[in-house]
């Protein structure tokens, strides 16, 4: 998953084919997954080592999740995108104080050993 911020929208992808030039002529096709829309766009890939970079125009909104698929002749990447501002991206979590432990009181769950 990549994650990019309203401001930062480049995104590094490792193709399923590399071709010898330095930059391609490609299709992405943005699907923001709450509603559903989808928006194609014809850009630049950069080559960067073992990467490929793109920046897309699209405007991403922040706290939502997106699924891309890129292609030039042929698909080259399908991956999922989540847009948020937050800058401390090694401390991040998508689910933060959302995942309560509970604690199993009334001990229905025992195994019966014969």
């Amino acid at each position: 998953m990549h994650i990019v911020s309203t401001t930062d929208k480049k995104i590094y992808f490792v193709p399923r084919v590399f071709e010898s030039e330095a930059t391609y002529g490609v299709s992405i096709k943005i699907t923001d997954e709450e509603t559903n829309t989808s928006t194609t766009e014809s850009l630049t890939a950069t080559k960067e080592a073992n990467y490929l970079h793109i920046t897309p125009s699209f405007t991403f909104i922040q706290g939502r999740y997106y699924n891309i698929r890129i292609t030039a002749t042929n698909e080259i990447y399908r991956g999922r995108v989540y847009c948020t501002n937050q800058t401390d991206l090694e401390k991040f979590s998508v689910n933060n104080g959302e995942f309560t432990y509970y604690e199993d009181t009334d001990n229905d769950n025992q195994y019966i050993y014969r």
